[in-house]
C-alpha cells in the first residue's frame, strides 16, 4: 500500500518538472531519478550512464538522444533536482559525523570478519541506503574502506 503512494508521488513530481522543462533538463532529471531509485546514490560523473539507458529514457520521453548532451550536470538545476529527489525518497546528504560512524561500524562489525574490498564496498553502500543517507562519492567510499 505505501509503495503505491510513493509511486504516485514520483509520477506527480515528474509531471510537475516535465511540464516546465524541455530537452536536456527532462532527460537529466529522469536519469537522476532512476539512478537514485535503483542505487540510492547519484552518478559521480555523467559518463557512468550507458548510452543504452540514455536512449531508452529518451525514447520514453519522446526526446532525441542528443538532448542528453544539453543537460548541465554541475549546474543549478542539477543541484535542485538532486535535493528534490533526496527529499522524495526521504534521504539526506552524508555528513562528516556519518562517515566517522561508518568507519567505526566497519572497524567493529565488518572488518574482523571480512577482508574483501569489493564486498566491503557493497556493504558500505547498503548500510548508507539502510540509514537513508546518500552515499558519498566513490572516491570517498574508497578512502573510507581502506
Amino acid at each position: 500500500m505505501v509503495l503505491a503512494f510513493r509511486f504516485r508521488k514520483i509520477v506527480f513530481l515528474l509531471f510537475l518538472h516535465f511540464r516546465n522543462k524541455i530537452g536536456g533538463n527532462q532527460i537529466g532529471f529522469a536519469l537522476l531519478l532512476k539512478y537514485f531509485q535503483i542505487l540510492a546514490r547519484f552518478p559521480d560523473v555523467s559518463e557512468k550512464i550507458p548510452l543504452v539507458i540514455i536512449s531508452y529514457l529518451a525514447n520514453q520521453l519522446n526526446l532525441p538522444v542528443s538532448s542528453y548532451s544539453d543537460y548541465n550536470w554541475k549546474g543549478r538545476s542539477a543541484k535542485v533536482y538532486r535535493a528534490e529527489i533526496r527529499n522524495l525518497f526521504d534521504f539526506r546528504i552524508v555528513t562528516t559525523q556519518d562517515s566517522e560512524e561508518m568507519s567505526n561500524w566497519l572497524i567493529t562489525e565488518i572488518l574482523p570478519n571480512e577482508q574483501k574490498i569489493e564486498y566491503i564496498r557493497e556493504i558500505v553502500y547498503q548500510r548508507f541506503r539502510e540509514l537513508r543517507i546518500e552515499s558519498p562519492t566513490a572516491e570517498r567510499i574508497e578512502r573510507l574502506i581502506r
